[in-house]
């Protein structure tokens, strides 16, 4: 044996894995300890002192192996509480899926520059993600150096914009990671640690039963687009597992659209998904689904007018007031914007009784961005749709793991464009879905980024002549 080896690399993988798991676990626990220990409590400094090491080993394990980062961003998403997060002195508190991903996409960046001295590949996605990220940063330094002289600031606020300014950067920054650090194998154990998420979520949604899994926001529709994707389009995929996901699928939707009608966007996200996978299938299953919802809705009719007057209401008319109030702010602040949540110290000002939150990633971009930033962010997602579409019709007729994954990836896409519209899935708002809404926001990010790294996997052929479009 060569001195240095490890005697069985069978045993070293298994150490590898476990000691990556047991610092999650371990930060998992400096979180709850955290939440009910004092600074001074010597059980806190204990657990405290001995998780250092394990942590360390931890970062050391992810950093040589790239592909895990990605992973212990979503286990951290979908399994750790936000009881277990880093306070900030405010009401929104440090989640540790968001702590991992500033850590590894700061470690990355730090690794192009000063140790491989490169940029990144090639690629669409690079100008527009680039750009909005630096925008982004850009426009703190434009929005206090040109803040009306009337605006005062409350003390937090400092803070709160420079945990929103790290959201706004960090979560399209995690699609660079699933670009450059996945491939199909660890592609396989992500879809496949978020469909235990999913099953996870639908018993406690049905039971009641406290399990620690995160379900908030629009994961429903990754839930449905995942399971229903691999149904759709994986021809090997036996019979019980088609049943499975069918019944997975069906209980995210049964949750949404029938037992919680009154909140549109995750039933809306779901439906959207569902239908983009079963027009890209089939446009006769599209229209059976189309056949269905309006059978649904007419036989009760009484039921949806009363929930639709609700949130016309409630959400409709309230919501198009809160923009009108809030292009009174961005209307003077057009070019840059006020930066990450700085249009609210113009509220407190100006709108104290008016103002409403805008509920809108759309508003709250161009709100908080200017028209610059705004413009970079819809190029973002037209270069995630077209490449999407393109890659989903270079994979059509496979059949395989791969082109499931295009589809739903495509179909997530899509959706996020709808719900963005109706509330702030994608980028939270400081003030209401607050940073800590970072664990479930993640999803988006990390499963639309799956047009980009099978792009990467899977090239075009160079004398391949693109298939007409329909």
């Amino acid at each position: 044996m060569e001195p240095g080896r490890f005697p069985n690399r069978e045993a070293l993988r298994w150490l590898q894995i476990g000691g990556a798991a047991a610092a999650l676990a371990v930060a998992a626990a400096v979180g709850v300890l955290l939440a009910t220990h004092s600074a001074s409590s010597l059980l806190f400094l204990v657990v405290a002192a001995a998780c250092v090491p394990l942590l360390a080993i931890g970062l050391d394990l992810a950093l040589r192996h790239p592909a895990w980062q990605v992973l212990a961003i979503l286990l951290a998403a979908a399994f750790i509480p936000v009881s277990a997060s880093i306070p900030t002195g405010t009401e929104s508190r440090i989640v540790a899926s968001f702590l991992l991903a500033m850590v590894f996409q700061g470690f990355w960046l730090l690794r192009l520059v000063f140790l491989e001295r490169r940029g990144l590949e090639p690629a669409a996605i690079n100008r527009p993600l680039l750009g909005f990220m630096l925008i982004t940063v850009f426009s703190v330094i434009w929005s206090n150096l040109f803040r009306d002289p009337v605006v005062i600031p409350v003390a937090s606020f400092p803070m709160v914009q420079l945990a929103s300014t790290l959201t706004m950067v960090t979560l399209p920054g995690t699609l660079l990671l699933v670009q450059h650090f996945l491939d199909l194998r660890t592609l396989k154990i992500a879809v496949g640690i978020m469909l235990a998420a999913g099953v996870l979520g639908a018993v406690r949604a049905y039971t009641n039963i406290p399990l620690p899994v995160n379900t908030d926001g629009i994961s429903g529709s990754w839930f449905v687009g995942l399971a229903m994707g691999l149904v759709l389009f994986q021809r090997k995929l036996r019979w019980p597992a088609r049943a499975a996901l069918v019944l997975l699928a069906g209980a995210w939707v049964g949750y949404s659209f029938v037992l919680h009608t009154n909140r549109l966007s995750p039933w809306l996200a779901e439906l959207v998904m569902l239908g983009v996978l079963l027009f890209r299938r089939s446009k006769w299953l599209a229209t059976g689904l189309a056949v269905a919802l309006a059978a649904l809705f007419v036989l009760n009719l009484s039921y949806y007018e009363g929930v639709i007057s609700g949130k016309q209401v409630e959400s409709g008319d309230t919501r198009l007031a809160a923009w009108v109030v809030n292009w009174q702010v961005t209307g003077q602040h057009w070019l840059f914007g006020t930066g990450p949540a700085g249009y609210a110290p113009y509220y407190m000002a100006y709108f104290r009784t008016d103002a409403m939150a805008t509920h809108s990633n759309y508003v709250d971009i161009l709100a908080e961005t200017g028209i610059v930033g705004f413009g970079l962010y819809l190029w973002l997602f037209g270069v995630l749709l077209v490449e999407g579409y393109r890659l989903c019709r270079r994979l059509e007729g496979r059949g395989d793991f791969a082109e499931a994954m295009a589809n739903v990836a495509f179909a997530g896409t899509l959706a996020c464009l709808v719900v963005m519209g109706f509330g702030d899935w994608l980028i939270p708002f400081a003030y209401t879905q607050t940073i800590n809404s970072f664990g479930y926001e993640v999803y988006s990010w990390l499963f639309m980024g799956m047009t980009l790294l099978l792009s990467r996997l899977l090239p075009a052929a160079p004398n391949l002549q693109p298939r007409p479009t329909l």
